[in-house]
């Protein structure tokens, strides 16, 4: 009987079959299948915002002057916004960044920096906090 426990061995689905790897090799393909996803998810939101741009572009020749203001106004918002980011603690900013706007969830940005998800939660909520704040 090949004891797995004894060399080290893990058992894991790759390609729909059981398999015994190293867990070296398993963490490895489980970073693999992430960075995947991220990959995956940062191609959607690039995507999401090339369509937003388009879709403002077309927004900003049918609109009347008025809108234009308004529309203006938001961006000068946006970029007051983006500057108050850049004003928040590091571990703060990093954390609010990888969650908003790299699509990270709480358990993915925990894992990467080695702590736990509530940490990263409420790293973000008090970003939130001094944004709305300072805003």
């Amino acid at each position: 009987m090949f004891d797995s426990n004894k060399h080290g061995l893990v058992e894991i689905i790759y390609k729909g079959q059981k398999i015994m790897v190293t867990k070296e090799v398993a963490d490895y393909l489980e970073d693999c299948r992430l960075d995947a996803k991220r990959q995956s998810e940062k191609k959607r939101l690039n995507h999401a915002a090339v369509q937003c741009e388009e879709d403002f572009v077309e927004e900003l020749m049918a609109v009347r002057p008025v809108g234009f203001v308004d529309e203006l106004i938001r961006r000068l918002e946006r970029e007051r916004l983006l500057g108050l980011i850049d004003k928040l603690p590091e571990i703060q900013r990093r954390r609010l960044l990888a969650y908003f706007y790299e699509g990270f969830t709480y358990q993915e940005i925990g894992k990467l920096e080695g702590v736990h998800h509530t940490a990263v939660m409420r790293s973000v909520e008090l970003a939130l906090k001094n944004l709305k704040k300072y805003f």
